[in-house]
């Protein structure tokens, strides 16, 4: 957060909630804390946003609409030490990216707002109670028990300190050795960041003034108060988030500069913390949205990628099958020359009647078998091999127009940027069968927590229709944890068959009693789409009683044998969130 502001926003949170209790403190996501002081008739909020890249505090613009947060340890520490206790102080360093919020009885919460070092800190008496995060190179100083230091600020020289004359000699010594003026405020001054060295330089030299002149007087407006940052903005904010639109043109000031013809609009939202809030909730706004449309263009090219490596599969099994009609001319073969058949071992040789020549052709037959039942077993395999080959045929055709259709978005979408172009894409992910962007009603969800069941490491739960628990490993030695660590003798065991997948698990064991044919249906359907098989049009999918699976000595976690099972044909499905399994 711009130094500068962050100042400007400390003064009038002071000068707002001084007095005001602390009404409510509580976690919104992973890196955003909301603190509410109950001063006005609907109370005051703050917003603390840890963010690695730009930790940020204002007052929200927006209703928060993510996610309820679990919160973390820290957050119940410091809203049980500070809710209810007044505000007494707002204290900032001018030079530091970091403010103290101190309330009754010794108890303060530190904020720490530079780059790559967003924290939050509980203090009672100058001594560390606890901080949200403490990493090893911050282990020291933020050890509980211990006397508080704020984080090392960055390099450069206090200007707040320094007379202009210096500062102007400090600016001219450096031109010398060929750095830019703007690099000079930058990195030659602790607090001023790029905006304000930029618009101290354009003020310098629309004014024909010294740059230490300009910085001075700036400076002294923002320590009183009388500087009021503002947003420079070709058009509204929040708009442009939703167009993809929201860019480096769009400027968190820490003052208002003198009018330029191409400044484009001011915004003051009504106050620093209010504008720091507009502006830095839209830079999150937009880099989550850029987050999801990159996100949603990555399933796309998944998807395509699946079912263009599913249709070569088809294809090859499809010219696989096309060898059974061999089978049907080694059949022929043996039923016209029965009366010359010579058999040896599990071998059987006669004339090949389609050769001119009447050579002689050798068939596979076991001994004692009569060779018309031979002969007929070849023909039924050709039968097999003549269905399965149009089977793979028609996958192939059904996976080749998915491809296509898949591609046709990513042409369509690949380059999308606003909030209308992401709502797109999921809705065809969805029209083609990718669960995306499903998001449960609060009701819904409310429901789903009050019977939540808890969550297994490397392990998918899921509630079948008929209310059974259906657990689906993630990778191989989750397969082999599942399978062999969590699931009783007599679950009912699932896995798609002769490809690589998922092991499927239905807690049967628990209500002791076997599933019923829907759940089975369901968790085959799960078995068939977490394997490799998922861009087939059926797949085949073993089950069997738990205890009826060995580990396969030697080969990799996950690999197992089956001692005996039965076969389900399913078409692969995916996990509706609105619905539980499909």
């Amino acid at each position: 957060m711009d130094n500068l502001v962050l100042a400007s926003a400390a003064r009038e949170l002071g000068s707002v909630c001084a007095g005001a209790p602390l009404e409510d403190l509580r976690q919104e996501s992973a890196t955003r804390f909301r603190l509410r002081f109950a001063r006005e008739a609907s109370g005051v909020s703050l917003v603390v946003s840890v963010r690695a890249e730009i930790p940020w505090l204002g007052r929200p613009s927006r209703r928060w609409e993510g996610p309820r947060w679990s919160p973390d340890p820290f957050v119940g520490l410091a809203a049980r030490a500070l809710t209810g206790r007044p505000l007494l102080e707002v204290a900032k360093r001018p030079a530091d990216r970091m403010v103290t919020l101190r309330f009754a009885g010794d108890a303060a919460l530190a904020v720490e707002l530079a780059p790559h070092g967003g924290n939050l800190v509980l203090l009672e008496n100058d001594r560390i109670i606890g901080s949200l995060r403490r990493s090893r190179a911050s282990a020291e100083r933020l050890a509980p028990g211990g006397v508080y230091a704020p984080r090392p600020g960055g390099r450069g020289l206090d200007p707040f300190s320094l007379p202009p004359e210096e500062i102007d000699a400090l600016v001219a010594a450096r031109r010398l050795e060929g750095e830019p003026d703007l690099e000079i405020l930058r990195r030659g001054f602790a607090g001023i960041g790029t905006a304000a060295a930029s618009l101290v330089l354009e003020e310098a030299a629309l004014h024909g003034a010294s740059i230490g002149t300009v910085l001075k007087r700036r400076l002294a407006e923002v320590v009183a108060g009388e500087a009021r940052p503002c947003v420079e903005a070709p058009g509204p904010p929040w708009e442009a988030v939703a167009r993809g639109d929201f860019d480096a043109r769009f400027r968190l000031l820490p003052w208002d500069p003198p009018s330029r013809a191409d400044a484009g609009e001011r915004i003051d939202a009504g106050g620093a913390l209010a504008t720091a809030g507009l502006y830095y909730e839209c830079v999150d706004a937009a880099e989550q949205l850029r987050a999801r449309i990159g996100s949603l263009v990555g399933i796309l090219r998944s998807e395509a990628g699946r079912a263009e490596a599913g249709e070569r599969r088809a294809s090859e099994d499809a010219r696989s099958f096309a060898r059974g009609d061999d089978l049907g001319r080694l059949g022929e073969a043996l039923l016209a020359g029965l009366a010359q058949a010579e058999r040896a071992g599990d071998r059987v040789t006669v004339p090949d009647p389609y050769d001119p020549d009447g050579a002689r052709v050798t068939i596979p037959a076991a001994p004692g078998v009569p060779l018309t039942r031979v002969a007929d077993d070849l023909f039924k395999k050709q039968r097999r091999a003549r269905r399965g080959a149009a089977a793979a045929a028609e996958r192939a055709r059904a996976l080749r127009a998915r491809w296509e259709a898949l591609a046709g978005l990513i042409a369509r979408h690949g380059d999308a940027r606003g909030e209308a172009e992401a709502e797109a894409i999921e809705a065809a992910l969805r029209a083609s069968g990718v669960p995306v962007g499903l998001a449960r009603s609060p009701r819904a969800a409310r429901a789903q927590a009050a019977t939540a069941r808890p969550a297994i490491a490397g392990v998918r739960v899921l509630t079948s229709r008929d209310g059974f628990t259906i657990l689906v490993g993630q990778s191989g030695r989750d397969n082999d944890r599942l399978t062999f660590k969590i699931a009783a003798p007599d679950d009912v065991w699932l896995h798609a068959s002769g490809v690589p997948g998922a092991h499927v698990v239905i807690r049967a064991a628990e209500r002791g009693e076997g599933p019923p044919p829907s759940t089975l249906q369901e968790a085959a359907a799960l078995a068939a789409w977490f394997s490799d098989a998922r861009g087939s049009a059926t797949v085949d999918v073993q089950w069997t009683k738990r205890k009826n699976v060995r580990r396969a000595r030697g080969a990799p976690p996950g690999t197992v044998l089956v001692k005996r099972f039965e076969v389900l044909r399913v078409r692969p499905r995916p996990i509706d969130p609105r619905e539980g399994v499909p």
